[in-house]
């Protein structure tokens, strides 16, 4: 076989040949990561939930990928507030949940109130004493025994029957009827007792109905019942 010169043939064109191409995140436009934003907002208003933690995340992860120190500043601050804010929350709860249980309940075997607490207005029964009538507030009130000072009593309660209830004005008249008839049946002297019905509120009909017939001291503190 005859020698192949290799001089007589050109060499072979160079391939054309570009590296892959590397996919990055993108580069800061400048602007501050709006999930960011919207996280330290949520938690400096008290919105303390789902959604400021969520949004703190993304703008975290957002913010460290694309070089956006600002917004990666706002998600750590939203996430510690919002981390604050739960972990107080829950410190809350436990305080309340352990002073329950050391209290022990509310009332004793009879029903009586054991000892000063405060209790919610939709526990309260007839022969609950509040410490101090006028410095309630809210949807909880402070109950003592009635040998303590006092100035006022929960003479009776009673449920208000079905409506309907075309106004708050009607309910007032049967609740004062109501209390009539029962601080009559009590004899309580109107002379020592200023008396009155504290009934519901008609945009709470009908979930709350009971009426409250309250005997309130006229001359301030007592101790006792109000009943002869």
């Amino acid at each position: 076989m005859p020698a192949v010169d290799q001089q007589n043939y050109p060499a072979p064109p160079p391939l054309d040949y570009a590296p892959p191409l590397k996919v990055g995140p993108r580069p800061w436009n400048g602007k501050t990561n709006g999930f960011s934003i919207a996280s330290l907002t949520l938690s400096l208003f008290g919105c303390v939930g789902l959604l400021s933690i969520i949004f703190g995340v993304i703008g975290l992860r957002q913010s460290l990928r694309n070089g956006d120190r600002r917004g990666k500043i706002f998600a750590l601050l939203g996430l510690s507030i919002s981390g604050l804010l739960l972990l107080a929350i829950a410190v809350a709860i436990a305080v309340a949940v352990v002073r329950d249980a050391m209290d022990g309940p509310d009332r004793d075997a009879a029903g009586a109130i054991r000892d000063e607490r405060s209790i919610r207005v939709v526990d309260l029964r007839a022969g609950d004493c509040l410490k101090d009538l006028d410095a309630q507030s809210g949807t909880r009130v402070d109950v003592l025994p009635c040998t303590e000072p006092h100035t006022s009593e929960i003479v009776a309660v009673f449920t208000l029957p079905d409506g309907p209830w075309p106004g708050s004005a009607n309910i007032s008249v049967y609740g004062e009827e109501g209390c009539a008839t029962r601080f009559a049946a009590a004899r309580v002297d109107e002379r020592t007792y200023r008396l009155f019905p504290s009934v519901p509120e008609f945009g709470d009909w009908p979930e709350h109905r009971d009426v409250l017939c309250i005997a309130d001291h006229r001359g301030g503190k007592t101790t006792g019942s109000v009943s002869r």
